[in-house]
């Protein structure tokens, strides 16, 4: 059951570059509806599994339609409001994503009491459905074909190659890197021949435009990334900590943990907004130092009172708000609207990343603390509540992690300041 987290976010990570680049060939609004389908197809297939190999192939392919909807997604807003109102449009695009994150535990915990653990990919795949009719209605009118490219099989060494060094970064954790080490060598080598081949073509699957000279989108990436390695996991953490250290039921944690995905719901908007009149830079450096001084704050203060973890949580919420949607449009806004597929399947990489190695770094540290079957089962929610014997341990761990979180955010506010010269 660890696992299973783990299988969704793979193909996440490894897929965007690839999807993004396919839908700039043969259309981004064609690969954004099969998304829908694939989504829809393999949720129903996870609820059938009466097999866990099959429900690990099903979860696997929903993480695929999964990656083809948020690459495709952010590229098809960006390039619609390419001329004004981008950064208010994905921050409307953004409170979309948070209403999801907000709601989902709870309908996730009332499906699973009233009905079973199949009635959620049932609801997803009726919610993928319905996302399917809305976009025929909806995209019918824009065309958002690119170019076609030359380049799509060097796409898919390059997908190989991530999906190689994801799953050996995923898998070694669990099952032991010694085993795991042919999935590296795979990776390494995959990676290898995709450089050389990058370097000797005339066209690329990223583009050198995205690249060389442009500080803006290499820098607002990396932010993305240490963004997302920083916050991914506190959530897990949180939970564990409010239920198992300080005695609190499910629910009520749950409650205690809402007000960052409200203020995130809240605040993307009008950061995304403040990034067109403004720019978007500075604004999402501002969120990126909020989050990580409220983690500093957590390291050194974590407690028993309730009411600072609700306000501290509150305060990285309003960090987020001010970060997502303003760090998109510094991406998207840095390069050509006929590469946007690509550069927000680059973005996408570079968040999905950062939440599969922000649980393994998590894992890890508290490996150091705790057993580690223990940790895996925090992670897979399969475990709620620890051994009052590992409960010091255990907030030393959470502590530790409060602080590597707190250093990554304010590294990522530093290079969310950095720009193209002249601009």
């Amino acid at each position: 059951a660890a696992i299973i987290p783990m299988i969704l976010l793979i193909p996440l990570a490894s897929l965007m570059i690839f999807l993004g680049k396919a839908a700039d060939a043969i259309g981004r609004v064609l690969v954004f509806r099969i998304g829908f389908i694939v989504f829809m197809i393999f949720s129903i297939m996870a609820a059938f599994s009466r097999s866990y190999t099959m429900l690990l192939i099903a979860v696997f392919m929903v993480g695929v339609g999964s990656a083809a909807l948020s690459t495709n997604g952010t590229a098809i807003v960006s390039y619609i409001f390419s001329h004004g109102g981008r950064g208010f449009a994905l921050g409307i695009n953004a409170m979309a994503v948070y209403l999801g994150l907000t709601f989902a535990p709870f309908l996730g915990g009332a499906l699973i009491e009233i009905y079973d653990w199949q009635s959620i990919f049932y609801f997803s795949a009726g919610l993928a459905l319905v996302g399917y009719v809305v976009s025929i209605f909806s995209l019918r009118s824009v065309d958002l074909r690119g170019h076609r490219s030359r380049d799509l099989w060097q796409a898919t060494i390059f997908m190989a190659s991530l999906l190689s060094l994801t799953s050996f970064a995923a898998f070694g954790y669990f099952l032991g890197y010694i085993q795991m080490m042919y999935l590296l060598a795979a990776g390494i080598i995959l990676l290898a021949i995709f450089i050389y081949l990058e370097v000797r073509s005339e066209t690329q699957v990223i583009p050198r435009q995205l690249i060389s000279g442009n500080r803006t989108f290499v820098a607002s990436n990396i932010t993305a990334l240490l963004n997302y390695l920083s916050t991914f996991s506190i959530v897990f953490v949180f939970s564990i900590y409010l239920q198992a250290i300080l005695g609190i039921t499910p629910f009520i944690s749950g409650l205690i943990i809402l007000p960052e995905p409200v203020m995130m719901v809240l605040l993307s908007p009008v950061a995304g907004r403040l990034s067109d009149r403004y720019g978007s830079r500075m604004i999402a450096a501002v969120g990126m130092m909020i989050i990580g001084w409220s983690f500093i704050y957590l390291f050194l203060y974590a407690g028993r009172d309730v009411h600072v973890l609700m306000i501290s949580l509150a305060i990285i919420g309003v960090g987020f708000g001010l970060f997502s949607a303003p760090n998109t449009n510094s991406v998207m806004g840095s390069i050509d609207p006929k590469f946007s597929g690509t550069g927000s399947g680059f973005l996408g990489t570079m968040r999905f990343l950062g939440q599969l190695f922000s649980i393994i770094t998590a894992s890890v540290i508290l490996s150091a603390y705790i057993p580690k079957d223990l940790v895996s089962g925090i992670f897979s929610g399969v475990i709620v509540s620890i051994d009052p014997a590992y409960a010091s341990d255990f907030v030393n761990g959470f502590r530790i992690v409060m602080l590597v979180s707190g250093i990554l955010s304010l590294a990522g506010a530093y290079t969310s300041t950095l720009k193209n010269k002249g601009r």
